[in-house]
């Protein structure tokens, strides 16, 4: 099976999009076809050279206000009249991330790929939300903090080999929500030492 794995992040590298590539790949295993892309650059007619000859498209990236990032949007919105054209028979699959705790943050997002499917008239799969993106990485995939999230990607995993449609799915880390903001909260504080103001200026109204 060839499957397509399309890098929706801005980032040029070390983003979450890309480590949570790298882990379903590896669930995955070795016995598909992969090619991973970055959309950022990424023109219309590249893209669907790409989507010609695979069978799966994973479309992985972070939560902007809401939604799919401007530069991911726009190229979706580029090829979607000619993608039924281009391969009809692909099967897509989305996993959003944020720095909001819960997963659930993601669903609009993961409802904007479902329609933009519909609207293609290609085949829709499943989509995966993750909460607090931040932390992916901080343990083994699966283990620890990330137990539930590796849990996620081992179904988003088993569907794609299956080329099974079902529900949405959502989780963030077995971590406590009020440490997560702790942590949050420090690095603000830490950012904002950095940049010259104190912890008050954090809570002054823009004029």
């Amino acid at each position: 099976m060839k499957v397509l794995l399309l890098n929706g992040s801005p980032k040029s590298s070390s983003s979450v999009s890309e480590t949570i590539i790298d882990e379903l790949r590896k669930k995955l295993g070795d016995n598909n076809e992969y090619n991973v892309i970055r959309a950022m650059g990424l023109d219309k007619s590249e893209l669907l050279e790409y989507i010609r000859e695979t069978d799966i498209l994973v479309v992985c990236f972070p939560l902007y206000v809401d939604g799919i990032p401007s530069h991911l949007l726009r190229l979706l919105y580029e090829i979607k009249d000619d993608l039924k054209q281009s391969n009809p028979d692909v099967t897509v699959y989305a996993i959003a991330n944020n720095g909001f705790y819960e997963g659930k943050q993601n669903h609009v997002a993961l409802s904007m790929i479902r329609h933009f499917c519909e609207s293609a008239g290609i085949r829709w799969g499943q989509g995966l939300g993750i909460g607090a993106g931040g932390m992916v990485g901080v343990a083994p995939m699966g283990y620890g903090p990330m137990k539930s999230i590796g849990s996620a990607l081992d179904t988003l995993s088993n569907s794609i080999q299956n080329k099974t449609k079902n529900d949405d799915i959502f989780v963030q880390p077995n971590f406590p929500k009020f440490l997560y903001k702790m942590g949050g909260h420090r690095g603000w504080r830490i950012e904002s030492k950095k940049n010259g103001l104190k912890r008050k200026d954090l809570y002054k109204r823009a004029l």
